[in-house]
């Protein structure tokens, strides 16, 4: 039998925010081989309070919100968390793209999404994030 063993000080840790489990359970079979710690939630508030908590390094959101939801969610993740926030949209439209990016998020991916692709951003995201401090914000260092 083959383990690998995670330092917890220098994992990644990863925060799916779904409202469907079988897309969790591949997103996070992909990034446990990456060596990523994974926490996920599939209701807001609950989300909001384990980014609170564990500082993720990177946040996906994959829920289904009315527009002005899902402004709210990304506004509340920004102030408490610095980890890029990656949203999956389903209408590829410019107009709900521009919202999630003034809302706070980071980057869009049009549903469906390609597993490759969204590990391949995800990992991108992570090593721009790497070099971040983890200090929560409101601390001054």
């Amino acid at each position: 039998m083959i383990t690998w063993k995670t330092d917890i000080r220098t994992a990644h840790i990863v925060l799916i925010i779904s409202d469907q489990p079988e897309n969790v359970v591949s997103w996070s079979t992909l990034f446990s081989q990456r060596n990523c710690i994974i926490l996920s939630e599939s209701k807001i508030s609950d989300a909001i309070q384990s980014a609170r908590l564990i500082n993720p390094s990177l946040i996906l959101i994959d829920i289904e919100l009315p527009k002005e939801k899902r402004a709210s969610i990304i506004t509340d993740l920004r102030s408490i968390c610095r980890a890029p926030i990656l949203m999956l949209v389903t209408a590829n439209t410019v107009d709900e793209i521009v919202e999630a990016n003034h809302a706070g998020a980071d980057e869009c991916l049009v549903k469906p999404v390609n597993p490759a692709v969204l590990v391949i951003k995800a990992v991108a995201w992570l090593g721009h994030h790497t070099g971040r401090l983890r200090a929560p914000i409101g601390i001054t260092l």
